[in-house]
């Protein structure tokens, strides 16, 4: 997931805004796509240590693309962005996996706060032993940016 603490952490937003830049943003390494099939070409050919996907898609569903992202990438980190959401919109998304739920584009300093707890718990994963990313950390919701 992660290559070393010192390099830029790479996100990919489908369908959400660029996050504003804040504290260190020279770290993150955000790249935009605007469809989700798009998004699926570009996980294809990229890794990207986060993604941020945004609940409405032009070309398809966004429950169908998380689902299409849980088969095929199953370790993938994401949060999802664009609320609210129902309280069964919020477990399904936590079903496939979601890490976080923002009510609206995080921050480049939130979303390097989220992928450093990410980093922190893959680590503690490997050095307890746990090697198959099944324990994924759940950051708890989070609201508009400035929480």
């Amino acid at each position: 997931m992660f290559k070393s603490q010192e390099d830029q952490v790479a996100v990919l937003g489908i369908c959400v805004d660029p996050p504003a830049k804040v504290g260190k943003s020279a770290l993150l390494n955000f790249q935009s796509v605007h469809s989700g099939h798009r998004a699926i070409d570009m996980l294809r050919m990229l890794s990207f240590d986060f993604l941020l996907v945004g609940l409405k898609l032009p070309d398809m569903a966004a429950w169908d693309f998380l689902r299409h992202l849980k088969t095929a990438w199953p370790h993938q980190k994401w949060a999802l962005v664009g609320g609210p959401i129902s309280e069964q919109q919020e477990i399904t998304a936590r079903m496939f996996g979601a890490t976080t739920l923002f009510d609206t584009t995080p921050t480049s300093g939130e979303l390097l706060n989220v992928t450093a707890r990410l980093r922190e718990q893959a680590i503690a994963n490997v050095l307890s032993g746990k090697f198959d990313g099944g324990d994924s950390v759940s950051i708890p919701r989070a609201r508009s940016a400035g929480m």
